[in-house]
């Protein structure tokens, strides 16, 4: 279900990415090339206004999207929240750097001056 929200999540986000880019703002973009398609197809008036409809539906399907896939995300087998890294290692069973049973040898000492 994870997966299949993510492949929805970013279908629909280079969908809104080619709706911004085909949209005419003020004189340019995209749509000065496909505009003429799009004018005789749905007309001069409304083609400006469907553009953003569409736009607009495609942010808010994104945003349902994305709230859904939060309560689907994979939740951890613990059930105990976050946990530290140490017991995650523990639990992974990661070796860890043994400590030595002998003590550092003690720094030299200065060597006794001649009088």
């Amino acid at each position: 279900m994870f997966t299949f929200l993510t492949i929805l999540i970013i279908l629909v986000s280079i969908f809104i990415i080619l709706l911004v880019l085909i949209q005419n703002p003020k004189g340019g973009g995209l749509m000065g090339g496909l505009g003429n398609t799009t004018s005789n197809i749905i007309g001069v008036q409304s083609a400006g206004d469907v553009m953003e409809k569409t736009t607009w539906g495609s942010a808010i399907i994104l945003f349902a999207l994305c709230v859904l896939t939060a309560f689907v995300v994979p939740k951890s087998n613990s059930g105990e929240g976050v946990q530290t890294l140490t017991e995650e290692a523990a639990k992974a069973k990661v070796p860890t750097v043994p400590q030595s049973a002998t003590p550092a040898p003690a720094a030299p000492t200065a060597p006794a001056q001649p009088k």
